[in-house]
């Protein structure tokens, strides 16, 4: 195994003007999903019901090891896109992730990649983890749920020890304060801008703005953590941070050409 991804997988309820959709979401099931299409043995560790039609794309990708954690319920996003600005609610959530749900053999991993979308990976259960390199996503730890149900951004508690951390600057209203306390903790960190790029720095006080890679945009949806999961493995096999961080927009450029990866 090349990689292990923890985080729980989402059923994403999409309403647009033109219609109403359903689909895999969450940013586990992106970055596992990219990993082993790019040639990465991959295992993915999630929270949901095991044989929820959703899971196919997960179940049958070559390369992928899905290790499903039985719950009654998959946690559920609406999605709705028919206003000026998308309106994100949570529905539904499936329980948190525990280390003793992580089989034996892949808390060795030699990397790991955590993508929580509820908080649902605490600090304890990173912690548990033996990959000698971790990076994360941090949308998944900068939300709460208000009253009705809508999405807001909520301040991180202590950090997590990461090797890399990747937020984008919609995830939260100060994204450069987020970034320095990772900083400060010694990771590299990523803050991506969708469509404009993204800023990486390092710990040492180097940082560069990484232009996006051309694309024709169809759904921008997992770009982000596509970024965030070819950007860990890059920089763990010792790629230069510069053209890891190209690399990996590379990869998000295709993943928006499409739903679903788009044409990665």
């Amino acid at each position: 195994m090349d990689l292990l991804v923890v985080g729980n997988v989402t059923r994403d309820e999409i309403t647009r003007s033109s219609g109403n959709d359903v689909r895999l979401g969450g940013a586990a099931a992106y970055a596992a999903l990219a990993a082993a299409r790019l040639g990465y043995e991959t295992a993915l560790v999630t929270v949901a019901p095991p044989d929820d039609p959703l899971l196919a794309p997960l179940r049958d990708a070559r390369g992928l090891t899905l290790h499903c954690v039985e719950d009654d319920v998959m946690t559920t996003f609406a999605l709705d896109y028919t206003g000026p600005e998308r309106v994100l609610a949570l529905r539904r959530r499936a329980r948190a992730l525990t280390a003793t749900d992580i089989p034996a053999d892949c808390l060795h991993a030699p990397i790991a990649y955590v993508g929580p979308v509820a908080g649902e990976c605490d600090a304890a259960l990173v912690g548990a983890l033996d990959a000698r390199f971790v990076g994360a996503g941090l949308q998944g730890w900068l939300r709460r749920v208000g009253a009705d149900g809508r999405v807001e951004p909520t301040d991180l508690g202590d950090p997590p020890r990461l090797n890399v951390a990747v937020v984008s600057d919609a995830d939260h209203p100060r994204v450069s304060e987020i970034a320095a306390r990772f900083l400060a903790t010694g990771a590299t960190v990523a803050i991506t801008h969708g469509a404009r790029g993204a800023t990486l720095a390092t710990a040492s006080g180097w940082s560069i703005a990484i232009p996006a890679a051309p694309a024709r945009e169809v759904d921008p949806t997992g770009a982000g953590d596509v970024f965030g999961v070819v950007l860990t493995l890059q920089l763990a096999a010792g790629t230069p941070p510069e053209r890891a961080a190209h690399d990996a927009a590379k990869a998000a450029a295709r993943v928006v050409e499409g739903p679903l990866l788009g044409s990665l």
